[in-house]
């Protein structure tokens, strides 16, 4: 491998990289705007200037690859020259916006001029360019050319990843401006990626615009629940108190407001689609189940749950399970223990599709996110799914049953489905339903429970190609809803069986059980491939 000396120390790196890699991959600190790893080498921002040895003038270090026995200093008085010389250039027609600017707190314009820059202005505020502000390049996405600075991150990022080429430069010199043509506006499936990659304010986002500062926010690093992709992203919520008393959990009660993606090459890269990015307010679609409810006496979880198993045992094992490809393999694998094995998750055609892909992105056409790990988990047996277990309810084979359902990550079911389920809950003596909101088809439940959802609950889901990956709770859930799997934890305890309610000693268990699961350690599941946020790709 060739050896490289970088501020008179000697690394070793891989050969074809860029000094920029070479230096994110040390922790070595370098000022950048166009360069992203995932959108291809433009070299125009002149930020990320270096002194290499022999040459005769500064080098972009995004655009120079590393070669043996390279000498590179990167904090040299003539390269801190050089970058205070391009933020001023880059600052000059900027406007004082900070203050109305969504980006003020993340902008990279602020961190660099005070870490590196720190210059007076020597323009006259009264002479800087105007130029058109907050109009829509799209649904999803507003433009302020006043605050643009042209790294052009947008530009490459609809013409090299998502190859549809709306956001283009036009005019020439100091008129230079990015912007669409009229009939070919910002709307493709991952439009807004490109408020992610923009360092300034000039791209923002018009669900999020102006609802919150960034300094009010917590970021909790999770997986989208959207589709079997399982990309990395963060949840941005508010964070005015924490806890809740719930041993093993850190979260915040308070509002989710935005999703953004988290970088993890083997996944999702830094992409996140639209759809997913804008799921979080599917649990906003329809009202919140927040107390348990049915034709019980009582609506205390510790009685219910007990009339729930002793209603269960009375039974005499015709009973079963379905679970939902939403669900955590933790609360699935501790309800395949308690049902003995007779659990299913099937609704319709999860196994046929969850590998299946919607477009060459992202995307796919399952949109349950545990697909793979419900078959890994060994749901996918003889109860042929909700058809195969109403059949077996109609004809008295399963008495009761417990059914979860998460309607706001699967979208609006197939009215089959509702049907499928109104019919097995019609023909069941005692049924069980957890969900985390109210329709009208889970009243006629003997017992409703109200679940926790995405972002309510920490766990691990398997993506279509068996990556085994973390989601975090980030806030509490709504009104009395528990986890699935802390319900699945009670019941067991309550038929003799210890189990712990903690979700990493439970995926210790199913490593000591499953064999698709064998050797893997929960510590190391929510870290494998992603990447901690860096200036690269926030």
């Amino acid at each position: 491998m060739p050896k490289i000396t970088i501020n008179d120390q000697i690394y070793e790196a891989e050969k074809g990289k860029t000094v920029i890699q070479v230096a994110d991959e040390l922790g070595i600190q370098i000022p950048r705007y166009c360069y992203h790893p995932d959108i291809g080498i433009e070299g125009s921002c002149r930020m990320c200037l270096v002194e290499v040895k022999g040459a005769p003038k500064l080098m972009p270090s995004c655009a120079t690859p590393i070669a043996d026995g390279m000498e590179v200093r990167t904090n040299t008085e003539r390269v801190q020259q050089a970058v205070r010389y391009a933020m001023e250039f880059l600052l000059l027609h900027h406007p004082i916006d900070c203050p109305v600017c969504d980006q003020s707190g993340e902008c990279w314009l602020q961190n660099y001029y005070m870490s590196v820059a720190g210059h007076e202005s020597r323009y006259p505020l009264g002479g800087k360019t105007r130029r058109r502000k907050a109009f829509d390049l799209g649904p999803l996405v507003k433009l302020d050319q006043e605050r643009c600075i042209l790294c052009t991150r947008c530009v490459r990022f609809t013409r090299n990843v998502t190859h549809t080429n709306e956001i283009q430069i036009f005019n020439r010199g100091h008129n230079s401006e990015i912007g669409i043509f009229k009939d070919r506006p910002l709307d493709n499936a991952y439009s807004g990626n490109v408020v992610d990659i923009c360092p300034v304010g000039a791209l923002t986002n018009a669900d999020f615009r102006f609802k919150v500062r960034v300094w009010f926010l917590k970021g909790t690093d999770s997986v989208c629940g959207g589709c079997s992709t399982g990309c990395n992203m963060r949840v941005d919520h508010s964070a005015r108190a924490t806890g809740g008393g719930v041993p093993g959990y850190t979260a915040s009660d308070g509002q989710i407001y935005r999703t953004v993606g988290r970088r993890n090459i083997d996944v999702n890269k830094s992409w996140l689609c639209d759809e997913g990015r804008m799921s979080f307010h599917a649990m906003e679609r329809w009202p919140r189940l927040q107390v348990a409810g049915g034709r019980c006496d009582t609506n205390i979880m510790t009685d219910l749950l007990m009339t729930i198993h002793e209603t269960f045992r009375s039974l005499d094992g015709a009973i079963a399970g379905l679970g939902s490809a939403v669900n955590t393999n933790e609360a699935l694998f501790l309800m395949k223990k308690y049902f003995k094995g007779r659990v299913d998750f099937r609704l319709g055609n999860e196994v046929e599709t969850y590998q299946e892909r919607q477009d060459d992105l992202l995307r796919r056409v399952d949109k349950h996110p545990n697909t793979r790990g419900a078959l890994d988990l060994g749901l996918a047996g003889d109860l042929d799914g909700l058809k195969g277990l109403r059949e077996k309810a109609e004809k008295k084979e399963s008495r009761g049953m417990w059914i979860s359902f998460h309607p706001q990550l699967v979208g609006e079911d197939p009215p089959e489905v509702i049907e499928n389920l109104r019919g097995l809950i019609n023909a069941l003596e005692f049924s069980v339903v957890s969900t985390t909101h109210e329709f009208d088809w889970t009243r006629r439940a003997s017992v409703l429970l109200p679940m926790a959802g995405w972002s309510e609950e920490t766990g691990t889901y398997t993506n279509y190609a068996g990556r085994i990956q973390m989601t975090r709770r980030a806030i509490l859930a709504s009104g009395n809803a528990e986890p699935l799997h802390a319900f699945m934890a009670t019941l067991l305890r309550l038929s003799g069986v210890d189990v712990p309610a903690e979700p990493s000693a439970i995926f210790d268990a199913i490593a000591g059980e499953v064999p698709a699961y064998s050797g893997l350690d929960y510590e190391t599941i929510g870290l494998q491939g992603a990447v901690p946020q860096q200036e690269v790709a926030r």
